[in-house]
C-alpha cells in the first residue's frame, strides 16, 4: 500500500494513473485495444483484407524462413505511445501487461506447439550501456514466467551497432541487418524456439536473427511480438 501511494498504479497505455492495480488498463483505454482481425497472415499474422490470399503482400513479395508469428495487438495509437514509454523512457513495469496479451490472445497456441526456449531480440552493448535494460528481454522474462518457458539470453548477439531501423525503406532495412546477429554457440540442442520482441514492421529483424539461429541448427523458429 505505501509503494503504491508513493508509486501510484498506471494505465500502461495512456500513462495515467488509474486507482488499480499495477498493469491494469483505465477505462478510456480499455476500448481502444486492437487485435489484428481474421483472415490474417499465416506467415507473419498481420491483418488482410482478401479473404482468398494466405500471405500479406510482404510475405508474398519477401523470402521468409521463419516459420510462423503471432503478434498480439494493431501497432496503433495508444499502444504506440505506450512502446515508446517502455523503450525509452523506462518503463519497465509495461512488461507484465504486454506478456498478458500475448498470452490472451495466443497463449494456448504457443503452448502446444513445443518450444524449447523463448529468445529475446539482442540490443547491441553500447545501446544497451546508454538505456540500461533490453525492453525485449524484459517482455521475454514475463512471457516466460507466464507460459512456463525458460529464456535464452546468451545464445544470441548483436554484433553489428546498425543505425535506427525506424529511419529506412524495407531494403534498407535488411541490407542494415546483414551480420548484424551471430548466434555465440556453433551447435545448440534447441529444435523449436521463439523469438520475442516488442514491435514487428517489416521483418527484417526477425528474418535477419531467423538465418542466425538456423546456421546454429536451430531447424524452427517462430516469433511473438507485442505490436505489427
Amino acid at each position: 500500500k505505501l509503494v503504491n501511494w508513493i508509486y501510484p498504479p498506471t494505465c500502461p497505455l495512456c500513462g495515467d494513473v488509474t486507482g488499480r492495480q499495477a498493469g491494469q488498463v483505465c477505462d478510456e483505454c480499455r476500448p481502444m485495444i486492437d487485435y489484428p482481425a481474421q483472415p490474417v497472415c499465416m506467415r507473419c499474422g498481420c491483418e488482410i483484407t482478401d479473404e482468398e490470399a494466405e500471405l500479406c503482400g510482404d510475405c508474398t513479395r519477401h523470402t521468409r524462413t521463419y516459420i510462423q508469428g503471432f503478434p498480439a495487438m494493431k501497432y496503433q495509437y495508444p499502444l504506440d505511445e505506450s512502446l515508446a514509454r517502455f523503450k525509452y523512457h523506462n518503463q519497465r513495469d509495461y512488461a507484465a501487461f504486454y506478456a498478458g496479451q500475448i498470452v490472451k490472445r495466443h497463449g494456448l497456441t504457443l503452448q502446444s506447439l513445443g518450444i524449447d526456449a523463448l529468445i529475446p531480440i539482442p540490443i547491441h552493448k553500447r545501446k544497451l550501456e546508454k538505456r540500461g535494460y533490453n525492453q525485449a528481454e524484459l517482455l521475454a522474462d514475463a512471457l516466460g514466467k507466464k507460459l512456463d518457458i525458460p529464456v535464452e539470453r546468451e545464445l544470441l548477439a548483436r554484433v553489428v551497432n546498425t543505425e535506427p531501423q525506424k529511419s529506412l525503406d524495407p531494403e534498407h532495412r535488411e541490407q542494415n541487418l546483414k551480420k548484424a546477429f551471430q548466434c555465440i554457440e556453433k551447435s545448440v540442442s534447441y529444435k523449436k524456439v521463439l523469438l520475442v520482441d516488442d514491435i514487428y514492421t517489416t521483418g527484417a529483424t526477425i528474418e535477419a536473427c531467423t538465418k542466425s539461429l538456423h546456421a546454429a541448427g536451430i531447424p524452427d523458429v517462430y516469433y511473438t511480438s507485442v505490436a505489427i
